[in-house]
Formats: C-alpha cells, structure tokens, sequence
C-alpha cells in the first residue's frame, strides 16, 4: 500500500514539473511582436568619432576621476626598514624507532607500534648514496622530557629509538 502511494505522489510531481507553469522561461508577448514587425530597424546616423593625436582634432575632454588631485602628495612614502631578529622558532622533537631499506619491515614496526596503541609514521627519504630508506618516526613531542618518556616506554617493550630535533 505504501509503495502505491509512493508512486501516485512521485508521478503527480513528475507531471507538474513538465507541464506545470514555467516561471524562468520567457515567452514574447504578441503586442511587442506586432510592435517590432510595424516599426522599421533603422540604424541612427551619427557622428564619426575623433580619435586623439590626429591633427585638426580637439584636446581631449577633461578625465573622468580627479582622485589624482586629491590623493596626497607624489612621492611613495620611504619608510626605515628595521631588521629584527629571527624569532626563536622551537624545534620539533620526534623519536625514530627505525630506519629500514625494505618498507614492509617498516610497516611491520609501524604495525607493531600500533599494536602497543602508538601512532607512527613511515617516511621514504633518499640518501643519495645509500639509498632508499624508510623510516619510522613517533611524534612531534611538545618537550624534550615527554619523547624521553615515550622512548623508556619503547624500552621496555625492546624497540630502541633515538631522539630527533630538527627545525623546521
């Protein structure tokens, strides 16, 4: 019964979109027809155009903005550059948990990791005469005494990790 309705309303809507009104389609109404068929197109004459720098011409009219006027003074305003020191940007700490040729041993460790409900990343970088390596790393610690404290938890588990600082 449910469905029979279903149908009934979907094709009562079906049939007022295509044949309900139309209000975005514009039709020419029949007085501005019979208007357009009884008045004859013709084009307005006018005047040529001058165009500047030819001779006999007039000057040209006076410009439309006169913000030029207005508008302080013509020189760019030079003001002392200062040189401040570069702020103290903190490095980001992280802690390596190992660094492998073989990206499934990588992802083994990551696994593992995640395992012991720790989130790491696997990054591929290319030292040029070593190779590819890929590389598991924990982190961004917000302090040294945080990723220490991860790193005696790897310990203890039997994964050896090292402290990395870099900035960025």
């Amino acid at each position: 019964m449910g469905l029979l309705i279903g149908v009934v309303i979907a094709a009562a809507v079906a049939l007022y979109i295509n044949f309900g009104p139309k209000p975005f389609l514009t039709k020419p109404d029949a007085q501005s027809e019979r208007a357009a068929q009884s008045t004859p197109a013709t084009a307005p004459q006018s005047e040529p155009i001058a165009l500047p720098g030819k001779p006999g011409d007039q000057p040209l009219a006076k410009p439309k903005f006169d913000f030029y006027k207005i508008l302080p003074g013509g020189e760019a305003a030079s003001a002392p550059v200062v040189n401040k020191p570069a702020e103290d940007v903190p490095e980001k700490i992280y802690l390596q948990a190992g660094a492998y040729q073989n990206p499934s041993d990588a992802d083994n460790l990551k696994a593992r990791l995640a395992l012991m409900g720790i989130e790491a990343n696997v990054q591929r970088i290319d030292l040029a005469e070593k190779g590819i390596f890929y590389r598991v790393r924990l982190g961004t610690f917000a302090t040294a005494e945080t990723a220490e404290s991860m790193r005696a938890r790897l310990a203890t588990e039997g994964i050896e990790a090292a402290i990395v600082r870099s900035k960025p």
